[in-house]
């Protein structure tokens, strides 16, 4: 996908003539393909996005070029996938990035994407479901748990993966803390 954006953005003067007059018609708009930066994950969601967008007037022109590079069927149905994960993610990230964000808002958009990513039913979404539970176990603390667990006592008996993970990561030291949260609190 990135060597046909920059197929398109190194000829602009090809560029003009051959895709926009496709997006023209199509869409009757002036859009523009983009370019994403490395180092930024939500440019390259901004660039699938538009890519898909412009996935018939791309096809268009790049049959009349006669060249090589095409996708097929499955590869843009890859990219959709592709693009509803990544926006899945830029939801949480948004709301992770608020002012007001606070540990317990942490951990219902943690429970959400990997819900999300869960109902989505794809290998993607399924690999980065794995990769982001398997960093959740890394980063976790008991304080998440305990935190947890006084906000909403009830939560203590929902038998998710994760909370379980939260309560039983280090044992002997939840254990040592719950006594002494029961004795401070029966006071």
């Amino acid at each position: 996908m990135r060597k046909v954006v920059k197929l398109f953005k190194r000829s602009p003067a090809k560029y003009d003539m051959y895709l926009q007059k496709y997006v023209k018609e199509d869409t009757s708009k002036g859009l523009s393909l983009i370019l994403d930066c490395r180092t930024h994950w939500n440019s390259l969601l901004a660039m699938i996005e538009r890519f898909h967008k412009l996935k018939v007037c791309i096809d268009k022109d790049l049959i009349d070029k006669g060249s090589d590079t095409k996708c097929s069927g499955l590869e843009w149905s890859r990219i959709k996938d592709l693009i509803e994960s990544l926006q899945a993610f830029k939801v949480i990230v948004d709301a992770l990035c608020r002012r007001d964000s606070t540990l317990l808002t942490a951990e219902t958009t943690l429970k959400f994407i990997l819900e999300k990513l869960l109902t989505e039913d794809t290998m993607l979404s399924v690999e980065l479901s794995e990769a982001l539970r398997a960093r959740i176990k890394e980063r976790r603390t008991v304080v998440t748990g305990i935190l947890i667990c006084l906000q909403n006592p009830k939560n203590m008996m929902i038998q998710d993966e994760l909370m379980i993970h939260l309560l039983c990561q280090k044992k002997s030291y939840t254990i040592r803390n719950e006594k002494y949260l029961r004795k401070s609190y029966s006071r």
